[in-house]
């Protein structure tokens, strides 16, 4: 067994809260957002745990992901890779946009996972191609290729350091429970391009994971 980190929205701030500023009827507009997704089949999960295995097909298409492959939970060995990936997919969403600096809140979370007769990519004559920051089709490739592979191990792309991330493609291979979770702070300056989590006191450059 091994721990895997994910970063998430803030579970404790209600989007529709920001939305509304009124408890009761944030309330009432997050279960009628709720009646509108796909049911959620793995209740006896944690919801953190299950719902990226909540939608079918799923989308986008992410690495080892395409447009109608299998479900990904994607999680990283410790906590900074798990940071440089959100820090990533955060700023891309936001680099064009305009806004000057934003601050706010993040969850972050583990879970135990089976590692057994998990593959590593890291050998693999396809590597440089499997873990490219942009294009995902060699790693949706592999999967086509490794049809029983349920838990690959790869060097992440936007962490420096490339330490491990894991992509976990059956929800049976991930306990039913967090172990941890905790909300982290960030600040984001658009115009350095630039999201430095506080509690971490880490800077990210978008240049750096672009």
């Amino acid at each position: 067994m091994i721990e895997l980190v994910r970063v998430v929205e803030h579970q404790a701030a209600l989007s529709s809260y920001r939305a509304t500023q009124d408890e009761e009827r944030a309330v009432q507009l997050e279960l009628l957002i709720e009646f509108t997704k796909q049911k959620n089949y793995y209740t006896s999960w944690h919801p953190l745990i299950a719902t990226p295995f909540r939608y079918n097909p799923p989308h986008p298409e992410a690495r080892f992901r395409s447009k109608f492959g299998k479900n990904i939970f994607y999680g990283s060995l410790i906590e900074e890779t798990a940071l440089y990936e959100h820090a990533f997919h955060f700023m891309k969403q936001r680099m064009h946009l305009n806004v000057k600096t934003e601050t706010g809140t993040r969850t972050i979370f583990s879970v135990d996972s089976d590692d057994k007769s998990s593959v590593n990519v890291k050998n693999d004559n396809q590597l440089s191609s499997i873990i490219d920051k942009n294009d995902y089709s060699a790693s949706q490739q592999f999967v086509v290729s490794n049809p029983h592979a349920t838990f690959i191990l790869y060097p992440s792309c936007r962490d420096p350091q490339q330490r491990d991330n894991v992509a976990v493609l059956d929800i049976n291979r991930l306990a039913k429970n967090i172990k941890w979770e905790a909300a982290i702070q960030f600040f984001y300056d658009n115009k350095k391009q630039r999201m430095t989590w506080m509690d971490y006191s880490l800077p990210i450059e978008w240049m750096d994971v672009r």
